[in-house]
């Protein structure tokens, strides 16, 4: 194959030579940046000084970082759940401290259902054992106890009356005592000389204080469906607040 050079026939263009001044150059750049590479190696090298305790330092630092990275991975883990932890832990003291608002509430009703006034047990006792003979002519009554004047134009019909009266569960059978009997002279019918006999019997005694349950079927036989209704709820959260750890 035979060379030949095309650009031989136009006088206008420039043939292109290699300038050998950028080639040296170029080689003494390249030069110096090897030199300066063997420089700095040879640095390296000869003053370690300079690096090994830095070096040093940031490996075991690293080290370290590294050993306690499960660690920390494993906190940011679990912070979500130590928050709802806490979170659930102040819910539950806040719900204990009503809880115990609400059992001292339950302790109100409960002096006010069993402590409280005995007037409606009494009165639903005497309706349903005094005789019709029996004439209650005065009556006192309180929480600590009563005391009754009775009246009878027999005696054995009074007697009657306190065999039924130490019956009563509301009652401290062995705190009733009869005292001033009086034994009065009445006129059977005005304008006759016929007389009759009027006992005055004064009957006294403590109270017997018994609990809700006892009082229940007392309400439930005098038909007292609100006392009724409101003493079930109170022994439904006693129930509950029993089976409550607090």
């Amino acid at each position: 194959m035979i060379k030949y050079n095309f650009i031989k026939n136009y006088q206008d263009i420039q043939l292109w030579e290699k300038d050998p001044n950028k080639i040296d150059s170029k080689n003494k750049s390249l030069s110096n940046k090897k030199e300066i590479f063997i420089l700095f190696k040879e640095f390296l090298r000869k003053e370690k000084i300079f690096y090994v305790p830095s070096l040093s330092a940031i490996g075991i630092t690293l080290i370290f970082n590294l050993i306690g990275l499960p660690s920390y991975l494993n906190t940011l883990r679990l912070e979500s759940k130590h928050q709802n932890f806490v979170f659930n832990f102040e819910e539950f003291k806040n719900t204990q401290s009503l809880i115990k608002e609400k059992i001292t509430d339950l302790e109100n009703y409960y002096q006010l259902y069993v402590l409280g006034s005995p007037t409606y047990t009494f009165s639903f006792f005497l309706q349903q054992t005094i005789p019709k003979n029996v004439q209650v002519s005065e009556l006192t009554l309180d929480k600590d106890g009563f005391q009754m004047n009775v009246q009878a134009y027999k005696i054995e019909t009074i007697n009657e009356f306190i065999d039924d009266l130490l019956t009563w569960p509301i009652i401290k059978n062995d705190t009733i005592k009869v005292r001033n009997i009086i034994k009065q002279q009445i006129q059977a019918q005005p304008l006759s000389r016929n007389t009759n006999e009027l006992f005055i019997v004064e009957i006294s005694g403590k109270n017997n204080i018994v609990g809700i349950s006892e009082k229940l079927p007392i309400f439930k036989k005098s038909y007292n469906y609100g006392l009724i209704n409101k003493i079930e709820k109170y022994i439904n959260l006693t129930d509950i607040t029993k089976n409550t750890d607090l």
